[in-house]
């Protein structure tokens, strides 16, 4: 004989989160950058010749960093990828170990490809992330990053040469307009993040609530 639904193991859900849900998604509070044509393709120099410039410095740790008794947060590339804090502890006295700068962009490829500014000091950098550091007064790191992240998009998650990304040859105002798109364009992916979690969750807790008469629909508008 079939159990009574609502007695399911983990059917039963805080339902009390679905007002709460539904109206933070009636609230419509997404930035869109504007952004027009532009048919003039910029002149672009090669990653490897800014390096040479000193422009930028590229860095890269080493698998032994990541330790069950290190007590350094470590960045892994899925932080980069979700753009969220330190998840893992490495050990700062592993041989060849990076502390990351503020402003210094991490780099991640492979199937979910990504590229971040960092706004941490003395994190340790994990395993399978580039590091790719900035002369401030050469380059925007969010312009940059903008650029590492369509470049690594566009390697479709086959492995890439950051040496030969060819960055766009803009002053330092035109770097910083453009790093504010890109960094729109970040917070909106982030916010439609968010929203599609909270649409997960929202639906969930509907359902549940609706099968179990612990929700019903709203009265019709006379």
């Amino acid at each position: 004989m079939m159990r009574d639904i609502a007695d399911q193991k983990g059917f039963r859900a805080p339902l009390g989160e679905y007002p709460t849900l539904y109206a933070q998604l009636r609230v419509q509070d997404w930035t869109v950058p504007e952004l027009q044509p532009d048919s003039t393709a910029p002149d672009t120099v090669s990653l490897e010749d800014l390096l040479e410039a000193e422009a930028v410095s590229i860095h890269e740790s080493p698998h032994a960093v990541v330790s069950t008794e290190g007590d350094t947060p470590l960045l892994i590339a899925k932080d980069v990828r979700l753009g969220r804090a330190p998840s893992r502890w490495g050990s700062a006295g592993a041989p060849g170990t990076v502390l990351v700068r503020k402003g210094d962009v991490a780099v991640v490829g492979g199937s979910a490809p990504a590229a971040r500014v960092c706004v941490d000091d003395g994190v340790l950098l994990g395993p399978n992330i580039q590091v790719v550091r900035v002369n401030s007064k050469a380059l925007d790191p969010h312009f940059l990053a903008g650029v590492l992240r369509a470049a690594v998009e566009a390697a479709d998650g086959q492995p890439i040469d950051l040496y030969r990304v060819a960055v766009p040859r803009r002053t330092l105002a035109e770097q910083r307009r453009y790093g504010l798109a890109f960094e729109q364009l970040n917070e909106l992916e982030s916010a439609w993040e968010r929203r599609r979690t909270s649409v997960a969750e929202l639906v969930r807790l509907g359902f549940g609530g609706l099968a179990q008469g612990r929700l019903r629909p709203a009265a019709a508008p006379e």
